[in-house]
């Protein structure tokens, strides 16, 4: 443990400055020794009073860290933390699978903070920087430099920033270079409820507009890719990364496997015998061999997606809405709420439910299965009959009000 000593202030006759200076020995045994000019020696005794109480209570690495900035941080953060996933036995054990994602973003970051010292940033700071990027737009480029359109920056894609940075500085206070996360200085910086959350799910209609549309000979390849999203709910990562040796033809089984999955737990879904059909059909032609991707898709598939949607006649709608809609529909045709949460591989219900979207078909289905309730039948079939023997309480009260009047 560091053994700190008084210290000392003296007049550097070189710098004609006056100089705080700190000598300790370190817990391996090593000299250390700390110096910085001071406006007078009333300033220099304060100073070096503050660095023998932090390296007493907080340590070396606490004192060390005085001068890191942010931009030292988010390296070190990045090298750390910011890695390509590591599995062992299937299960995800360090790093992140949008490592790449997260890298961008931590680059904006640096870009604003990156010169400050990391225990000058304050709270008053983070929010400064939220408010600043609400307010600027998002401009979208082609590759020549020329401005396709501009639009407002989401609330979500703000939050997503803002969780990182605390990230960071989470990390920093685990590595003891900070007292505390100056996100712990206050709320309301990342608000759920500010977000817009989607409320998209295809009707059935759409969905077999949507699917009539991918027969087009230029959109057919992904066809089996929408069938399939929207009878198992999965993921587009997941589909895209799924092999044929997930797939069990015979039994009419897929299989999401801990890799893949984004909760980093491997499920299996049974599909519907039109999907396990147009697998089969797909398999016949690409040869099915197990190591292969199941639908052949490596690239980005933007244009046969917009054009289906386009020639659907489907607005408002994105590739993952087909996830939303698959969990909707589920619980439409009266699938039990904890099956439907491991098909999806939800573990939290909250999250589960954020996927359950009120479209009309719902909504119409609630009000029939309303309008079964066998009390309300007995009630009006007893109206129906006259016989007096049941009176609502808004009755009594009336013939109360008519009694005392």
């Amino acid at each position: 443990m560091a053994r700190p000593r008084t210290g000392s202030v003296y007049w550097d006759k070189k710098r004609k400055a006056w100089i705080a200076r700190l000598d300790w020995v370190d817990g391996e045994g090593k000299k250390q020794c700390r110096k910085r000019q001071v406006e007078n020696k009333s300033a220099g005794l304060h100073l070096v009073k503050t660095w023998i109480r932090e390296l007493e209570e907080r340590g070396q690495v606490y004192l060390d860290a005085e001068k890191i900035t942010f931009a030292q941080l988010a390296e070190d953060y990045k090298e750390k933390r910011l890695i390509p996933a590591v599995y062992r036995n299937g299960k995800k054990v360090k790093g992140l699978r949008d490592w790449k994602g997260q890298r961008f973003r931590l680059q904006t970051l640096i870009e604003h903070f990156g010169k400050k010292r990391i225990r000058n940033i304050t709270f008053t700071d983070i929010e400064t920087y939220r408010n600043e990027r609400l307010d600027a737009q998002v401009v979208v480029k082609k590759k020549d430099g020329t401005v396709v359109k501009k639009r407002d920056r989401s609330v979500g894609d703000v939050h997503r920033s803002l969780a990182l940075l605390r990230a960071v500085f989470t990390y920093a206070f685990q590595k003891e270079w900070l007292i505390r996360n100056p996100f712990s200085k206050g709320e309301g910086l990342i608000a759920m409820a500010q977000e817009v959350g989607r409320e998209r799910v295809l009707s059935t209609n759409e969905q077999r507009n949507l699917l009539e549309a991918c027969q087009n000979k230029d959109r057919r390849h992904i066809y089996p890719l929408i069938l399939t999203a929207l009878d198992s709910g999965c993921r587009r990562g997941e589909l895209l990364k799924m092999r044929w040796q997930d797939i069990d033809l015979e039994k009419g089984a897929v299989r999401v496997t801990a890799t893949n999955a984004k909760t980093n737990r491997q499920r299996v879904i049974d599909l519907e015998p039109i999907t396990v059909a147009e697998l089969k059909r797909l398999a016949s032609i690409s040869g099915a061999m197990p190591d292969e991707l199941v639908f052949g898709i490596r690239s980005n598939f933007t244009r046969a997606w917009r054009s289906a949607m386009k020639e659907a006649e489907i607005t408002g709608a994105r590739f993952h809405d087909l996830r939303a809609t698959a969990i909707t529909h589920w619980l439409l045709r009266g699938m039990a709420v904890p099956f439907a949460m491991n098909r999806s591989g939800h573990a939290d219900p909250r999250m589960f439910m954020r996927y359950v979207r009120l479209c009309e078909e719902i909504q119409q289905k609630q009000r029939e299965q309303l309008r079964e309730w066998e009390l309300a039948a007995s009630l009006a079939e007893l109206a129906a009959n006259g016989s007096g023997a049941w009176r609502s309480p808004a009755d009594e009260d009336l013939e109360m009000n008519e009694l005392i009047n």
